[in-house]
């Protein structure tokens, strides 16, 4: 069951339109071993239990730094060739409008409650051409233990196959981000 958060009264109830591919990275990312832990750690994090979902799966760690707050620690290929550029190491802040970059990832710190949750959302991506392309994200948290850093791992859907990107876009939302509570 998903929670839209958007409406900033009361959070109504909903269930999220996601895909049976958002499921299966739900399902893929449930099967990551808790050791007693309600979140993963990273170090239990087997790529190859994730094979078919590496193209299109990025990490994000929520970072204290004001300046890096959302760096970006990992883009799978047909992110980067999509975008046109290596996002790794950079802020996805960065790649919002000016006027949102405050705002930026504020809601992804809800996802490491009790019970963790997932979140899920559309965005549109915005080609230096004007070209506008709709993504859906799902992102599900995951923790460094060893650090305690808090890490968000995500799936892309949506990347047209015959776009690939000049690395000059941005992020813009498109709908109401819900968060759900992962299986």
């Amino acid at each position: 069951m998903g929670t839209d958060t958007s409406s900033g009264g009361t959070a109504a109830a909903t269930k999220p339109p996601r895909s049976a591919l958002s499921h299966a990275f739900e399902a893929a990312w449930s099967a990551i071993p808790r050791h007693g832990a309600r979140i993963p750690d990273k170090a239990d994090f087997r790529p190859e239990r994730f094979a078919r979902f590496l193209p299109d799966i990025y990490l994000v760690e929520l970072s204290d730094d004001p300046q890096n707050r959302l760096p970006i620690r990992l883009a799978g290929n047909n992110i980067r060739d999509h975008l046109g550029v290596d996002v790794k190491g950079m802020n996805y802040a960065d790649f919002v409008p000016p006027e949102r970059h405050a705002l930026a990832g504020a809601t992804m710190p809800l996802m490491f409650a009790d019970p963790p949750l997932g979140r899920w959302i559309r965005k549109d991506i915005i080609h230096r051409d004007g070209f506008r392309e709709m993504i859906e994200m799902t992102q599900l948290p995951m923790l460094e233990a060893a650090t305690g850093t808090r890490l968000v791992v995500g799936l892309i859907e949506g990347f047209g196959a015959e776009l690939h990107g000049e690395g000059h876009f941005r992020f813009e939302d498109r709908d109401s981000e819900l968060f759900f509570e992962p299986a």
